[in-house]
């Protein structure tokens, strides 16, 4: 039966479990490469650790598309929790750099599947012609744990410790894990009313990639390259600055993403995808360049606002494109190949970032990274002009 409701109660769950687990992954973001450092590690080891997270996501979301089209979603989060806690527990118990680099990448297995089942899982609840808002809303718990966790963890890693901040990420996995075994016979009903057709049929190279989501997917990364950047760099960068305090930031991105987000899915729906990404692109590339001339404790949280106010336009809206391109009788995989390009992004951006800051002394290799970042932005927004009057001139 077709939702005509946005806010039932499957879907408000299922944002519920997806705020949890957002927030356990963020909580760690900015304390990783911190904590490596600090019985160690040199800091473009601590960056290629960090980013082997993004990269075991990017190996397993082919599969995880598959499955999250194929399976019961429900019980994929559940694995997919378990893998996450075990990851986060794994940190408290060992220092040996094999080990951390296994539970690294066990919880980027945990992480993938996740993120692939909570969205296609979602997106079965969300009407017709609302696919933008509802993902803008499903997608608010990510935006403002990414923004309010980081300095969750930089708090209690300051007042207890390390080991207290990813034992706290672990107790959040757990709790989601809990809360699903209560949503399993609705989970059940909506598998089997969305899924395929011809499920049981052999697999094909469209099951795997969605070709049609591609585009979006390419210029949706080059935010997830940013964020790569700023979870892992930002607090080194104010270190070097002598600035205190920087944990404001992500509380200024939280309260910029949660008006912004929601907001931005509903002009998608009416307007189109250029009312929301070519602005997004362009706000977010200016407030790159600015953060890395930045000097000053409030001109780097004018620049959070500025890259939040961007990313909340934009991001919503690539994904709701995706699935709407491919359809929503594949959103599993129109949600992985979309998640291809942050999971790359994501992982090179911390490694490039490490070698260039590793190469260069003081301030300047983080300017030349936050360039690079800005760069990136205007790429993608040529790029997709270039794609929008292509699928014109083909219609």
């Amino acid at each position: 039966m077709e939702q005509t409701k946005l806010w039932n109660r499957p879907y408000i769950f299922i944002l519920i479990i997806n705020t949890f687990n957002a927030f356990s992954f963020y909580m760690i973001a900015t304390v990783l490469s911190k904590y490596l450092v600090s019985f160690g590690t040199d800091i473009s080891l601590a960056g290629f650790i960090v980013g082997l997270f993004s990269l075991t996501s990017l190996v397993c979301r082919p599969f995880c598309g598959i499955m999250a089209d194929r399976l019961n979603n429900v019980r994929l989060l559940k694995l997919s929790n378990i893998f996450m806690t075990v990851g986060l527990v794994g940190f408290i118990l060992t220092t040996s750099i094999p080990l951390i680099i296994f539970f690294r990448v066990l919880h980027g297995i945990g992480f993938a599947i996740g993120g692939t089942a909570q969205i296609a899982l979602a997106s079965r609840y969300i009407p017709a012609g609302r696919m933008g808002e509802g993902i803008g809303y499903q997608g608010t718990g990510m935006v403002v744990a990414s923004a309010v966790a980081p300095g969750i963890g930089l708090m209690i890693t300051e007042q207890i410790g390390m080991p207290a901040t990813f034992l706290a990420a672990a107790v959040l996995t757990v709790v989601a894990f809990f809360l699903l075994f209560a949503f399993q016979e609705q989970s059940e009903q909506a598998r089997k009313a969305f899924s395929p057709k011809d499920s049981k049929k052999r697999l094909s190279w469209s099951d795997v990639i969605a070709v049609k989501a591609l585009p979006y997917t390419f210029v949706a990364s080059t935010f997830s390259f940013t964020n790569g950047i700023i979870a892992a760099y930002l607090v080194l960068y104010a270190e070097n600055l002598g600035i205190t305090g920087v944990s404001v930031y992500f509380t200024v991105c939280a309260a910029v993403l949660f008006v912004v987000r929601p907001f931005s899915g509903k002009l998608m729906d009416k307007k189109g995808l250029h009312y929301t990404v070519l602005p997004g692109l362009l706000v977010t590339a200016s407030s790159l360049f600015i953060l890395g001339r930045s000097a000053s404790l409030p001109l780097i949280l004018l620049t959070g606002a500025l890259r939040s106010l961007g990313q909340g336009a934009a991001q919503p809206s690539l994904q709701a494109g995706c699935i709407n391109r491919v359809g929503r009788e594949k959103t599993g995989v129109a949600t992985s190949t979309y998640y291809l390009g942050g999971d790359v992004g994501q992982g090179i951006g911390p490694m490039l970032g490490g070698l260039i800051i590793g190469q260069l002394a003081g301030i300047a290799g983080y300017r030349i990274v936050f360039d690079i970042c800005g760069l990136l932005m205007l790429g993608a927004l040529i790029f997709f002009v270039v794609v929008s009057r292509r699928k014109k001139d083909e219609a």
